[in-house]
């Protein structure tokens, strides 16, 4: 009877001792996906340029990309996203290229610097038949571990409800409640050109350089720069049928320029 009962006692150990083995090795993943009950950090990377089609015209939304995530993810309460200023800054400072954004001891190691538990990144390729996919992966700073895929396909003049779409879908992966207004923002994407959203992109690279040409000293060069990325973002905005950060980005430029050639008397 002893024996029987030392038998049980062993077997429930055993069970015990392998559950809490599996609940360890799921603790990482679980981590990554939900790090606390506030707000969860994510930076956005800079995607790979995989299309078919105008591969060289769509190289600017590399960068576009990334930065209309972050516009539309910032604005979920529950999310702390990573400015795209920061990104760049530490690509600038790292010297980085393309290729380098993409390998997998490069972004962990930017992941860390932007003091993200989690980064996005991905490709997008624009296919025959005026289509585009954007692919999208969540992956884990400190294991570099991918926790989640996810993939939108539609009509290029679809791009901003793609968009929308594939950030409702990130959410979910990152677990994270949206509110109604936040919801109804994501439920509100309109058509739009899709060229207006290729001149947005555009417009970022010449502001880029712009910020370039000031941290060297260079103001008339930098204040001419601006201009043109200002130029661009209004294209854009007329382009998109109303995309709203292109409009506030020619309002901020506008302020900057001003103020710049003020200062310059």
């Amino acid at each position: 009877m002893k024996q029987r009962m030392h038998g049980a006692r062993s077997t429930t150990h055993l069970v015990e001792w392998l559950t809490s083995i599996v609940l360890l090795l799921c603790i990482p993943a679980a981590c990554a996906l939900s790090q606390d009950k506030g707000q969860k950090t994510i930076a956005i990377l800079y995607f790979e340029n995989n299309s078919v089609v105008d591969k060289d015209k769509l190289d600017p939304l590399k960068k576009g990309l990334a930065d209309m995530l972050i516009t539309e993810m910032s604005k979920i309460k529950s999310l702390k996203v990573v400015e795209r200023q920061r990104i760049q800054s530490v690509v600038e400072e790292l010297n980085l290229g393309e290729t380098d954004l993409v390998d997998k001891n490069t972004s962990q190691k930017m992941g860390k610097l932007l003091g993200a538990k989690v980064l996005l990144f991905g490709g997008f390729s624009n296919l025959f038949g005026d289509k585009l996919r954007i692919d999208a992966r969540i992956v884990a700073v400190e294991t570099g571990v991918t926790l989640k895929a996810e993939e939108e396909t539609g009509d290029l003049d679809q791009f901003l409800p793609m968009l929308k779409s594939l950030v409702r879908k990130i959410a979910d992966d990152l677990e994270v409640k949206l509110s109604k207004t936040e919801e109804d923002h994501l439920e509100s994407a309109k058509e739009g050109k899709f060229s207006g959203y290729v001149t947005y992109a555009q417009a970022l690279n010449l502001e880029d350089n712009g910020r370039k040409f000031e941290k060297m000293g260079k103001r008339p060069d930098a204040i001419a720069m601006y201009e043109n990325a200002r130029t661009m973002y209004q294209k854009a905005w007329d382009e998109s049928s109303g995309y709203e950060p292109a409009k506030q980005k020619v309002e901020e430029l506008s302020a900057l320029v001003t103020k710049m050639k003020k200062e310059s008397k």
